[in-house]
């Protein structure tokens, strides 16, 4: 980033944000980062990130999709650092319960076509369309959560 001209920092990211000012920042993301916290330390993130948000403000963490069977029970351990995975439905629960007015689910990086499974025509049935949504399916998932506007 630097090389390129940027402002960057090189630092814990959590202490970070815990020293800006409240309504201070428009945008803050995270990817492949929650998985990374104990969840106490994911709270925390969330109630600094919900301070120092500007009124309108948006927050985006992307995390692996533990909804895609391949993901959740191998490929997330690929990284010893991972420490669970984080259902979608629970950590937009926890993001609400936090006090953010929107919490969304957006779905990302499904496995190719390529990969599916089809029956014997070629043609795509009701199981093996519900096994290809859990085989196959998105493979990480980012809650965008935001913040009340002011007034």
């Amino acid at each position: 980033c630097r090389d390129k001209g940027l402002d960057a920092i090189q630092g814990d990211g959590i202490a970070w944000l815990s020293g800006q000012p409240d309504n201070s920042i428009d945008v803050i993301s995270a990817f492949q980062v929650v998985e990374h916290l104990s969840f106490l330390d994911l709270v925390r993130l969330l109630d600094i990130v919900l301070r120092v948000l500007a009124p309108g403000g948006v927050g985006i963490f992307e995390t692996p999709n533990p909804e895609n069977l391949i993901v959740g029970a191998c490929n997330f351990y690929y990284d010893p650092t991972h420490r669970h995975p984080l259902p979608p439905p629970m950590l937009a629960f926890v993001a609400e319960q936090r006090g953010f007015v929107r919490a969304e689910i957006l779905r990302l990086n499904a496995y190719p076509e390529s990969m599916h499974l089809r029956g014997q025509d070629g043609e795509v049935g009701e199981v093996a369309e519900r096994l290809n949504h859990l085989l196959y399916g998105p493979q990480d998932y980012a809650l965008i959560v935001g913040k009340r506007h002011a007034g």
